[in-house]
């Protein structure tokens, strides 16, 4: 049943692929994902096929959804999420525009999950309860600023970093069949010890864990970003790095793989209109071209970078063409916030573009967002949709 659907997923993005060039056409897998990007319809589930209950908490605009319908579709299976949680409404917002989700929650999940681990449900819990029952699957990506070696501020010493317990709460009620969490690869290095803590009563329950880093390049995302990736399950014993080295691709795509083609393409509404640029950061953007460099030079960053008084190379810097980008941030319309300058237009990238390296395919509609600041902030926190489809390939088989 698995390799039919992925069989018939194939040849469909196979015949769009031949309208379109693929620059890294090295087997049918590069093929097939080169046009997944492009497709402007969203997929289609069969009304007839086995349910996938899904619950997706701090769900974001829905990245790990759509990574996990479209296992679903790829195993001939329709997936359901019955309830997501997000602490952002215009998120929130997109995430139901785009999944039809059945209940959706704009709120701080500890209003929701109030209770301690092994202590009995809440009256809110129990509410909760009745809507996010049966679940076959349960997705979750805890809020990782806390836990990025970028965030000066709190240097994963932040408040934010507990609400990683809070999943292990859902588990302890709701039982989900499986389970996928995924966060920035320092998240394990918490001083709260929120993660392992999580993990110690996810084994309790006597579900089977395994948790690694992973570096998504290796299974098709053109970016250079490693993530902690936890997969538990009830019935099955899965390894997260055997998952990623069935799934590895032959070469790492590049920049040009994902949004080479965009290079032409007109504004039209903040999602494919680039940011403007302050006079010097627009000197500093020319610089990088005329001279053909990739790194600014110490001389023309702000005074706080000069003399080599930081440890931010990439910052201001400009995206290598034929090389994966960076880790796409909410910053990505910002040379100053990292190697966001546009490879071969005098710009930083547009939200159609981050998009495309997020693994976002041209059928994901944003077009509910209103403002810049909002767009790039759920794209850019957003788990890249090929992790959690080659995961929930192998969880929901």
């Amino acid at each position: 049943m698995r390799t039919t659907h992925l069989a018939n997923g194939r040849k469909i993005l196979t015949r769009i692929a031949r309208k379109t060039t693929c620059p890294d056409d090295e087997d049918a897998q590069s093929a097939f994902d080169y046009a997944f990007l492009r497709e402007r319809a969203f997929p289609v589930q069969s009304d007839g096929a086995p349910i996938v209950r899904a619950v997706d908490l701090f769900c974001g605009c829905g990245g790990l959804s759509l990574g996990a319908r479209e296992a679903c579709r790829a195993l001939g299976k329709r997936f359901l999420p019955v309830v997501a949680v997000d602490k952002d409404p215009i998120s929130l917002k997109v995430y139901e525009h785009n999944f039809q989700c059945r209940r959706t929650y704009a709120c701080d999940i500890s209003d929701i999950l109030n209770g301690k681990i092994g202590s009995s449900p809440t009256n809110n819990e129990d509410h909760f309860l009745e809507e996010a029952s049966d679940v076959d699957l349960l997705l979750a990506g805890p809020p990782c600023q806390g836990y990025s070696d970028l965030n000066n501020r709190t240097r994963r010493n932040d408040p934010r970093n507990v609400l990683y317990e809070r999943v292990a709460r859902f588990v302890e009620l709701a039982r989900p069949r499986h389970v996928l969490i995924e966060n920035v690869s320092t998240a394990i290095h918490g001083r709260e010890k929120a993660v392992q803590r999580s993990l110690d009563v996810i084994c309790e329950l006597g579900y089977k864990v395994d948790s690694d880093i992973v570096n998504l390049a290796a299974i098709g995302v053109p970016q250079k970003r490693r993530r902690h990736v936890v997969i538990a399950s009830i019935s099955k014993t899965l390894s997260v790095r055997e998952v990623v080295d069935k799934h590895r691709i032959k070469s790492e795509r590049s920049v040009r793989w994902a949004i080479g083609d965009l290079q032409g393409e007109l504004p039209d509404g903040i999602f494919t209109t680039p940011s403007r640029h302050t006079r010097e950061n627009t000197r500093r953007i020319r610089y990088l071209h005329e001279k053909g460099c990739f790194d600014l030079p110490n001389w023309l960053r702000p005074a706080c970078h000069r003399k080599g008084r930081h440890s931010y190379k990439s910052m201001y810097g400009r995206l290598r063409l034929d090389e994966p980008a960076q880790t796409i941030t909410s910053g990505f319309g910002s040379p100053g916030q990292g190697r966001f300058v546009h490879p071969t237009r005098l710009r930083t990238l547009t939200p159609h573009e981050a998009a495309r390296l997020q693994f976002f395919p041209d059928f994901f509609d944003f077009s509910l967002v209103q403002k810049r600041a909002s767009l790039a902030e759920m794209i850019g926190n957003a788990a890249p949709m090929k992790l959690s489809y080659v995961m929930c390939l192998d969880l929901l088989a």
